[in-house]
């Protein structure tokens, strides 16, 4: 059984509330208190989930440096879902929003990215094994726990996935600047947005396999948006579709 350790009050919370994954026991630093600790513990307990309290130094040490807010869970890594596996968990591919990520190599963006995914009706985020950021303890921490809440596809090579995924019936749209300012874009369901690397955005052969690479008009002289920030923005009017 492969496990890993977690750490943070929202991604305790998360991981416990929803229930995807067993989770075997919950961490707590010594001397902490207040209600959201209590309620924490309380849900832990309803969970059948064994509650320690521990020093800062073994928090630490489970933390491996990470920002652990006094709070870990001990949890089963997630069930790997494939695409098709995760086409059959959607009720109507006709309000299905998916993401890809291309190239986003910083675990916050993408725990940013998964953040409003979640909160946006986007229920599937494609990470390519190789030249991304993985779904590691920081990027969960980053994502307040949001993971819990949609599907994380890992594939081999995004470009044969989303040639998969047209065969389908999915619409391909990537942000590009230049792209198709996102007011006048027409958007059809089911859909992939494909977000590329602040520094060098979509792959070429990425960006040929979109069917339509749309862009955030800016104003202010700013010359872009970091990722998370776009994708959120995107996400947003996506979500008036479903």
């Amino acid at each position: 059984m492969a496990i890993e350790f977690l750490y943070g009050f929202n991604t305790a919370e998360e991981v416990l509330a929803a229930g995807r994954r067993r989770v075997l026991r919950l961490y707590l630093s010594r001397g902490e208190g207040g209600q959201r600790v209590r309620d924490l513990v309380a849900l832990a307990r309803d969970k059948g989930v064994p509650v320690d309290f521990c020093d800062q130094r073994t928090l630490e040490k489970l933390a491996r440096g990470g920002n652990h807010q006094g709070v870990m869970v001990e949890a089963e890594m997630p069930g790997k879902v494939d695409v098709d596996g995760a086409i059959a968990l959607e009720k109507d591919l006709k309000k299905t929003i998916w993401a890809g990520l291309d190239g986003i190599t910083d675990p916050m963006n993408l725990g940013a990215i998964i953040r409003s995914a979640a909160c946006l009706g986007v229920s599937t985020i494609i990470l390519p094994e190789r030249r991304s950021a993985g779904l590691t303890p920081t990027a969960q921490k980053a994502a307040s726990g949001a993971a819990e809440r949609l599907n994380v596809i890992e594939v081999v090579n995004l470009n044969q996935t989303i040639i998969k995924l047209k065969e389908k019936g999915f619409w391909i749209y990537g942000m590009e600047m230049g792209g198709k300012p996102l007011p006048q874009v027409d958007f059809t369901l089911p859909a992939v947005i494909v977000i590329g690397s602040e520094g060098s955005g979509l792959h070429a052969k990425t960006r040929e396999h979109c069917d339509e690479l749309i862009s955030i008009p800016q104003k202010g002289g700013v010359e872009s948006l970091n990722a998370g920030n776009a994708a959120a923005i995107v996400f947003y009017e996506l979500s008036k579709k479903i």
